[in-house]
């Protein structure tokens, strides 16, 4: 296993949908959705990463505000040939400060193998948003954090 990765993300809101992004498990054709960000590169803080990879993944500018939750994660791997990965995500509440550039509904970034949507709050339940961790920080802060989608859930 390499050395654990540390990596920015920023969990932005708008209209009572998350921007995520969704993949799927090369190894095992599980689809999941994650929040946009990624590794923080050596002498960059934790706040400058989520703008330059919310810039990078989606050519949008954020603000980026206080750190909401820290997660670690050690996982087997998404792609055939990774060995285990050892994962510590600092996620950050985050704004647009830019339009997402859109064609007929899809929301477009300059990386082929990303597939940004809104994923409404009302759905975070029962999809796989990954870490798992997040899923739960995202269910149990709605209202703290003014998540809310005004509808009730079962916990």
């Amino acid at each position: 296993m390499k050395k654990h990765e540390l990596i920015a993300r920023g969990v932005i809101i708008q209209d009572n949908a998350i921007l995520c992004n969704r993949g799927r498990n090369a190894k095992t054709g599980e689809e999941y959705y994650a929040l946009p960000g990624g590794h923080i590169d050596p002498g960059e803080s934790s706040r400058e990463a989520v703008i330059r990879e919310l810039q990078e993944e989606l050519q949008v500018s954020v603000a980026v505000g206080g750190m909401l939750f820290v997660s670690e994660s050690v996982y087997p791997g998404r792609h055939e040939n990774d060995g285990r990965r050892h994962e510590i995500v600092l996620y950050f509440q985050a704004n647009l400060e830019s339009e997402l550039r859109e064609q007929d509904g899809k929301i477009l970034s300059p990386e082929a193998d990303k597939n940004f949507r809104w994923l409404a709050l009302s759905e975070i339940e029962k999809s796989n948003v990954l870490p798992r961790s997040i899923k739960q920080f995202l269910l149990n802060n709605d209202a703290r954090y003014g998540f809310s989608d005004d509808t009730e859930r079962q916990g």
